[in-house]
């Protein structure tokens, strides 16, 4: 089950979602800018450090490459390898998603400088 053609579509899923999710924190960042609303946290650092989470398949798929090319490794851990990197995806799917999500379902609060006092001189 473990083959390197699984491995190989596992990292690709993994690199897509983050992609999909950076392109999407940057169109939450957009629209919090124009309308001038807080952005959570949770897309703010996906949107500033999404690049990072890049490394995030290529150290899973470089150690069960290496542990698919050793002879004396198991099949029972390189299938548990596998599954490692399906629930790293999982993961970053259930980040991305909330990340991205987010923006959308929170009450807008204006920024604090944006102009939007109630009181006035």
């Amino acid at each position: 089950m473990a083959s390197i053609k699984n491995i190989v579509i596992v990292a690709l899923l993994q690199v897509g979602v983050i992609v999909f999710g950076v392109l999407a924190a940057g169109i939450a960042h957009k629209e919090s800018e124009i309308n001038g609303l807080i952005m959570p946290s949770s897309t703010t650092m996906l949107y500033g450090y999404g690049f990072m989470g890049l490394l995030v398949p290529l150290a899973w798929g470089a150690g069960v490459v290496v542990l698919q090319l050793r002879a004396n490794v198991s099949d029972d851990i390189r299938t548990l390898m596998l599954w490692l990197g399906i629930l790293v995806l999982l993961s970053l799917v259930i980040f991305c998603l909330y990340a991205d999500i987010s923006p959308w379902l929170n009450i807008p609060r204006p920024l604090p400088d944006s102009g939007d006092d109630a009181g006035g001189d």
